[in-house]
């Protein structure tokens, strides 16, 4: 199961590419985020599952994504938001606190748009910690088997 400390263990081990940012406000959504960074800046990590497996996707968290067209595009039939307990059971994290770490063998795919920004900010299990990490360490860190650009696919 993914822990806190393991994030900031893998932040330390990165201090050029990452760092964990320590806060007050519980960071459940984009309001409460607002409130401690950039939020254009913020990449969010959905559970997905679909005719051919479970994924993660990691997108730009500034709208909601047209689940129907992405799967179409990314090649995956009948995709759908894990239900709670699967991504407990499947990653260790929480929804609404699931980051792009530690993911226990689920696939990625990655929204090109975040790597418009040298950092992004990402859950880390613990709603008072967040991630400030670079996009390119969220890929050389994961198994991608596939890219999109969420602008394509926003509502």
């Amino acid at each position: 199961m993914v822990s806190f400390e393991q994030i900031k263990q893998f932040a330390e081990l990165h201090p050029n590419q990452a760092r964990i940012i320590e806060h007050e406000v519980a960071i459940v959504d984009l309001e409460s985020g607002a409130k401690v960074f950039d939020i254009t800046k913020a990449a969010a990590t959905y559970i997905v599952e679909s005719k051919e497996g479970m994924f993660a996707v990691v997108a730009s968290a500034v709208g909601h994504l047209k689940w129907r067209q992405l799967g179409r595009a990314l090649g995956l039939h009948q995709i759908h938001l894990a239900s709670p307990e699967m991504v407990k059971e499947r990653t260790g994290y929480d929804v609404g606190t699931v980051g792009p770490l530690f993911l226990n063998g689920v696939r990625m795919f990655f929204d090109n748009r975040l790597l418009e920004h040298d950092m992004v900010y990402c859950g880390t299990e613990d709603t008072r910690h967040t991630l400030a990490i670079a996009p390119k360490l969220i890929i050389d860190s994961n198994d991608i088997v596939g890219y999109f650009n969420s602008d394509d696919y926003l509502k």
